[in-house]
């Protein structure tokens, strides 16, 4: 929010030091205070509100794009969402309580850069502001490029009813935004090059990609370019980050006899989603006593 008239018709915009997390609540803000790498990428793929303080000015719905500290002020760069159209002020005034905007401390007369722990798209959508379908499955918000996921899923088409479960059970645990499935994001990768937005999915925005191997995961061609990443994860020695699952013993090239692995004969979907689980808590763990 700003009280500068044509602020958002640029591209950038900055704040100072001491309007970032005003309005938002203390846990939110221990979350995001620091503005590490890490937060400003999940910043990044969050959608944003942007808004002029008690003016008769147009709300706009877009992501912002860089995040970088200048001294004592943060500038941010930006762009809006093009499927979604600019609304006027007092709808914004009619959601505030469902936005969590203090009404009583005069949050919409404030310039200030606020976080809110609520599902903007969501509450967009049930106002009839946003069409429904731009809500994606299980509330997984933001450009898939640049989200950072705890999971990752790589499988052949023909056990996704299974991994379909296993996916379902993890985010229950998780949490929205956390596991990259693909059927969660159908629209935002129907593009072209999805190629090199697989990879890099796979090789640097998850922490953990859960691999199903079996006869069909090695005659599959995507299933083998999410295996060039796999295999450089490997390569680059950080084992943590890839748990093998199987569906039977079918060589698939790359892999050994040697590589752990769990039988999923042996196990159901939730029984599978509760290790998947347990390796993500376990690599959040600090190491060497840190």
């Amino acid at each position: 929010m700003t009280a500068n008239k044509g602020a958002w018709d640029l591209s950038a915009y900055e704040y100072d030091h001491t309007r970032f997390l005003e309005h938002t609540t203390e846990s939110v803000q221990a979350r995001f205070r620091p503005l590490t790498a890490e937060g400003i990428e999940e910043l990044k793929s969050f959608p944003t509100l942007f808004t002029y303080e008690g003016l008769d000015e147009p709300v706009r719905v877009g992501y912002l794009r860089h995040i970088r500290e200048r001294g004592r002020s943060i500038l941010i760069e930006y762009e809006f969402d093009d499927a979604i159209d600019e609304f006027s002020f007092d709808v914004l005034e009619a959601l505030q309580i469902r936005l969590d905007i203090d009404i009583d401390r005069w949050e919409m007369s404030r310039t200030h850069w606020a976080v809110k722990d609520e599902d903007l798209f969501a509450i967009l959508a049930e106002a009839k502001i946003i069409d429904e379908m731009l809500v994606e499955s299980e509330t997984q918000l933001g450009r898939v490029e640049e989200m950072g996921f705890k999971v990752a899923f790589s499988f052949p088409g023909e056990h996704r009813e299974y991994v379909s479960a296993v996916a379902t059970e993890v985010k229950k645990r998780l949490g929205a935004g956390t596991v990259f499935y693909d059927r969660d994001f159908t629209a935002q990768l129907a593009r072209p090059n999805l190629d090199t937005l697989l990879q890099r999915i796979y090789l640097n925005n998850s922490e953990l990609v859960v691999v199903f191997l079996c006869a069909d995961y090695e005659h599959k061609e995507w299933c083998g370019l999410e295996w060039r990443a796999i295999r450089t994860i490997i390569k680059n020695k950080n084992d943590h980050a890839i748990m093998f699952m199987r569906f039977d013993s079918a060589d698939v090239s790359g892999s050994f006899s040697v590589d752990g692995y769990v039988d999923l004969e042996e196990y159901n979907p939730i029984q599978a989603a509760r290790m998947i689980v347990e390796r993500v808590r376990l690599n959040d763990l600090p190491t060497n006593g840190k």
